[in-house]
């Protein structure tokens, strides 16, 4: 099975769905990561920094590979014409079965645009009057991580097994989670911001009795022809 996994900025994917990214690796699965933009605008690390740290966390994580759309950051728009295109060639290129992607639920502007973005493009992705020069390729289902903003989840992956990997893929974006001179204080290099993304695995853990999980939204409805799954 192939997974895409987007993010709106490199690091993305590992805060919101890493355990789950490493476990499919572990599992198998042919796992590729997608992020929107080069981060850019971010308040620590230039263009180059970033780039490297994302290659770095790629590897931690085991994925075969990782691009970049080069979407302009902060001004990520949901229903730019343009961008939509650049995100449907994406999934038609890489043909994934699963799209796991960001919430549109997020006080970040670009994460909400973003999760707007990739839910469209997922969908016209399989719409054959759509840029009729490339052939369609309808995703089976996707799954939406959280962001910033909390939701009860439909779907929880238990990832306590991953969860120590997946920090360390977050550590490798050293310019945005460690702090040291010369870095603007962020909420995201405050002492405390990994404890927090520790607690929001463990009470998602605790739901499913395991010690860490991922929560996620599904799109649509699971269809089930064996109860017997629900014991698996």
């Amino acid at each position: 099975m192939r997974i895409l996994a987007f993010g709106i900025h490199p690091d993305d994917v590992e805060l919101g769905c890493g355990g789950t990214v490493i476990l499919a690796v572990s599992q198998g699965h042919d796992v590729i990561v997608a992020d929107l933009s080069e981060g850019t605008a971010s308040s620590n690390g230039s263009p180059e920094e970033r780039a490297a740290e994302a290659a770095e966390a790629a590897r931690v994580m085991g994925v075969r590979d990782r691009v970049n759309l080069g979407l302009p950051d902060t001004r990520i728009a949901g229903e730019d014409p343009e961008q939509v295109e650049k995100v449907v060639e994406c999934i038609r290129d890489l043909r994934p079965d699963i799209v796991i992607v960001p919430s549109s639920e997020d006080p970040h502007p670009d994460h909400a645009s973003g999760g707007t973005l990739v839910k469209r493009a997922a969908y016209l992705s399989g719409v054959h009057g759509y840029h009729r020069g490339r052939d369609a390729w309808p995703v089976r289902n996707y799954l939406i991580y959280a962001g910033r903003t909390e939701f009860e989840p439909h779907v929880i992956v238990d990832v306590s097994s991953t969860h120590d990997t997946k920090v360390r893929a977050i550590l490798a974006h050293r310019s945005q989670f460690v702090a040291g001179e010369g870095r603007r204080p962020t909420p995201l290099n405050a002492p405390d911001f990994l404890e927090f993304i520790e607690a929001r695995s463990r009470v998602y853990g605790r739901m499913i009795g395991c010690r860490y999980g991922e929560g996620f939204r599904m799109a649509k409805p699971f269809a089930l022809n064996d109860l017997g799954l629900l014991c698996g």
